[in-house]
């Protein structure tokens, strides 16, 4: 009997956004729903914190990166990490 292999199928496109901070209020990333199934946040230039509105409490310091598994990325907001430090946050993802 013949071994049958079934492969993953591969699907969605690559969304790439890249924002940089121009004040020091919290920021939503996405303003209409954008469902990504893997994703990729990288912080240059200067830290930030990353979070739900009023609640941005993970830090993240210039050029480190994190990944996450299927997430809205507009419930992501960010903002700086110190007064007047803009810094810059590129998302790399698939989309569902």
């Amino acid at each position: 009997m013949p071994i049958v292999v079934i492969l993953p199928k591969f699907g969605g496109k690559v969304y790439s956004k890249t924002m940089t901070m121009v004040n020091d209020n919290a920021t939503r990333f996405e303003v209409t729903t954008k469902k990504l199934s893997d994703i990729v946040i990288l912080v240059t230039t200067q830290g930030m914190l990353l979070g739900r509105k009023g609640a941005e409490v993970f830090p993240m310091a210039a050029n480190t990166s994190v990944g996450f598994t299927q997430v809205d990325i507009s419930t992501l907001y960010f903002k700086n990490a110190g007064a007047g430090l803009n810094g810059t946050i590129t998302v790399l993802g698939v989309e569902k």
